[in-house]
Parts: C-alpha cells; sequence; structure tokens
C-alpha cells in the first residue's frame, strides 16, 4: 500500500471537456480516487477550439483533452491518467491485482471502440438539423483550422500545428461521421452492452463483481454517452439498472457526467449559433 498517497492530498488540476468521453473518465477517476484539492479547467473544443491556444498546446502539444496536472507532473491521455492515479493511490482499489484482467478487457475495448464512438456521437449529431451540421463544421473544421494555421505561423509551434493540420485535411470527421450508417453503428455500440449485460447477470452490482473498479469509470462514461444520444433505446435490462445505480454516486454528480444534451455547454453554444444564423 502507497501510505503517502493515503495520508497526502495532491494539488490537481484536470483539463478537461465536459461533453468529451474521455473528460468525463478523468473527471470520474479524480473522484473516485477521493482527489479533494481539485481545480477543474474547462477547455472548449466543440466552439472556441481553445486546444489551439498556444497555453493548452505548450501543455499538452497532442491538442487533446484531457490533460491532469498532478502537483508538477503532467499526464494527457485519461488511459494513461486513470493508471497514474492507480499507481498513485493504490489504497483505494480501483485497479485490485486480482481483478486487473478483467479490467483491462473493458478498457481495451472501450478504447477499441474510440472512432465508432466519435461516428455514433456526431453522426446522430449532424443528422439532427442542418443548423447542427453547420455548427459542427464551424468548430471542427472552419475554427480547428484557422487556428492551427495561425499556431503554425509561431517557430514554437510549427512542426505539431502543421503536422495536426495534415491529419485534419486527410480526415474530416464531419463527413465521415454523415456518411456512416446509424444502424450499423447501433449495433456497434451495443456489443459492449451486451458483454456489461452479460457480466452484471452473474450477480454483481457492478462491472467486474462487488466492488466498484475503473471498469465502472469507463462503463459509465460508455453508457453516459449512448444515454446522451439514444436515452435508454439501447439498453439491456440489467444494464438499465446499472445505469440507476451509476448515475446515483456522488462522483456522477461531481464529475458531472454528460447525460443529457440540455445539460451542456455545447448546447448552450448551438443555441447562440442558431441565433447568429438568423441574423
Amino acid at each position: 500500500m502507497n501510505l503517502e498517497s493515503e495520508n497526502r492530498q495532491p494539488k490537481v488540476t484536470t483539463y478537461t471537456a465536459d461533453i468529451s468521453i474521455c473528460s468525463q473518465i478523468c473527471r470520474l477517476a479524480v473522484h473516485e480516487y477521493g482527489l479533494k484539492d481539485t481545480e477543474n479547467v474547462n477547455v472548449d473544443i466543440e466552439y472556441a477550439m481553445d486546444n489551439y491556444e498556444p497555453w493548452f498546446v505548450r501543455m499538452q502539444p497532442k491538442m487533446t483533452v484531457p490533460v491532469l496536472k498532478y502537483d508538477d507532473q503532467i499526464i494527457g491521455d485519461s488511459r494513461d491518467i486513470m493508471l497514474f492515479l492507480a499507481q498513485k493511490h493504490d489504497h483505494k482499489e480501483l485497479y485490485p491485482t486480482n481483478k486487473k484482467s478483467a479490467i483491462d478487457k473493458y478498457i481495451d475495448e472501450f478504447y477499441s471502440k474510440f472512432g465508432y464512438i466519435g461516428a455514433f456521437t456526431f453522426g446522430n449529431l449532424a443528422s439532427r438539423s442542418e443548423e447542427m451540421r453547420k455548427f459542427i463544421a464551424r468548430g471542427k473544421r472552419e475554427v480547428s483550422i484557422q487556428k492551427l494555421k495561425k499556431l503554425a505561423t509561431d517557430p514554437e509551434f510549427k512542426a505539431v500545428a502543421e503536422a495536426k493540420l495534415e491529419k485534419m485535411q486527410s480526415f474530416d470527421l464531419l463527413k465521415l461521421a454523415e456518411s456512416a450508417n446509424l444502424g450499423e453503428l447501433d449495433n456497434v455500440m451495443m456489443k459492449l452492452l451486451v458483454r456489461m449485460e452479460e457480466d452484471l447477470s452473474e450477480g454483481g452490482q457492478f462491472l467486474v463483481g462487488e466492488e466498484y473498479t475503473l471498469a465502472d469509470v469507463v462503463g459509465t462514461a460508455y453508457c453516459a454517452r449512448i444515454h446522451f444520444i439514444k436515452g435508454t433505446e439501447l439498453f439491456p435490462h440489467k444494464v438499465l439498472q446499472y445505469w440507476e445505480r451509476m448515475k446515483s454516486r456522488s462522483s456522477f454528480t461531481t464529475a458531472n457526467v454528460c447525460s443529457v444534451w440540455e445539460d451542456t455547454l455545447m448546447a448552450k453554444q448551438f443555441d447562440k449559433f442558431v441565433m447568429t444564423l438568423d441574423t
């Protein structure tokens, strides 16, 4: 047991976006590990595109959220953040040795589906209206490209900005999402839900037994994203019960797990954007 980590509260800052599923994983992990001296800095990745601002790129050259600053250490990937906290605060036993294999299967399956999760999210959002399609295009293409071109004029960021621009030009998230078969994406997303249903049918309250683990951090964020897009439509019976239990945990509220469109910053930004289209 790491006695130092059990008794000492580090200074923690999370740099996250409310709607980002990986950011929600980071915030859930931070709260489930009981880190109280924590500041959350919102990074707008839908409208203002803060992730392309020099202050953020200097800290995270990949220009992605979340980022965790733990005292003087910086960790910039949600999977790495979970495993880092598991090592620093092993007394919490969210990643116990005797369950690591089962937990890793959930973590691995989630990240293997990450591209599908993005297509599921933005494909469904873009299909809602032409205004929504324009909103996504504005942030993810127009503003992003504009900011990256500006960033590339600074010698400090020229290499990473040009690499990101090249990647963005070869990978158009909106076009990919719009071309996706939404029914097939539902089926892809259901695969992990079915596995969750099978494991929960064995009688445990959580995904790998009777104790909350990192598998449940990932599982909660995954269910939240599906609920955000489809409500409870895709949830099997046991998963629906599990979802209700996860929502009742204090971390669900304190970590701002986004499962309803109206509760997000993106929803407010979209409303303002639509008003500009009408003027």
